[in-house]
């Protein structure tokens, strides 16, 4: 009796703790964030609120079962809240100015077969892995699906278009997942650069 009596306990914690991680709030050391879709409102991150410790890992992943991005995108300016376009002049071959006085943009060239270059008014920065420092002024791209770690003091920190595992459209890079070990306390506000009503926390103690 008393082993039935242990079982059922462990059985009862085991769904208790399985029930935990679709409610607002959730502490544990690693973690998977779902942005849309878990089986309800394809705009929602669950779950929401996340508590962990210093040097503990966050997984961001899209589990919907249509080819519809999400983003998690930390931004400790506003005014680095990147355009998903914008327009471009240009003086000669080699040089593309933005027109509007937006900090965080870059034209997004991509390559044909041949490997020749074409320029899309499409502001890489929204799209893609990137990581830009405190100044403002080192930007670097990141590896998709790349494990970054995170010191707190960056401007901008984007996964990229996150897409369904296997729906990654023809010629986008196929992004189903970003993952953030944080270096140092703090609390982290993210949001979808796509959607920004879709917004979460991480509390790192």
């Amino acid at each position: 009796m008393k082993i039935l009596s242990i079982l059922f306990i462990f059985m009862g914690t085991t769904i208790f703790a399985t029930s935990n991680y679709f409610l607002d709030n959730v502490s544990a050391s690693d973690t998977l964030v779902s942005l849309g879709g878990n089986g309800s409102s394809w705009d929602s991150i669950s779950p929401k609120n996340i508590e962990i410790k210093v040097g503990d890992s966050v997984t961001w992943h899209n589990p919907m079962i249509v080819p519809e991005p999400h983003t998690a995108a930390f931004l400790r300016d506003p005014n680095y809240f990147p355009p998903p376009a914008i327009p471009f002049s240009i003086s000669n071959i080699s040089e593309l100015k933005p027109v509007l006085p937006v900090p965080n943009i870059e034209p997004l060239i991509v390559a044909n077969e041949s490997g020749a270059n074409a320029v899309v008014v499409d502001n890489a920065r929204h799209y893609t892995p990137v990581a830009i420092d405190s100044t403002g002024s080192n930007v670097t791209y990141l590896e998709i699906n790349q494990n970054y770690t995170m010191t707190g003091t960056e401007k901008f920190v984007n996964s990229g278009w996150i897409w369904p595992e296997g729906l990654a459209p023809p010629g986008v890079p196929p992004i189903s997942s970003f993952t953030i070990t944080f270096k140092n306390h703090g609390t982290y506000d993210y949001i979808c650069v796509i959607h920004p009503w879709m917004t979460g926390v991480v509390t790192v103690t």
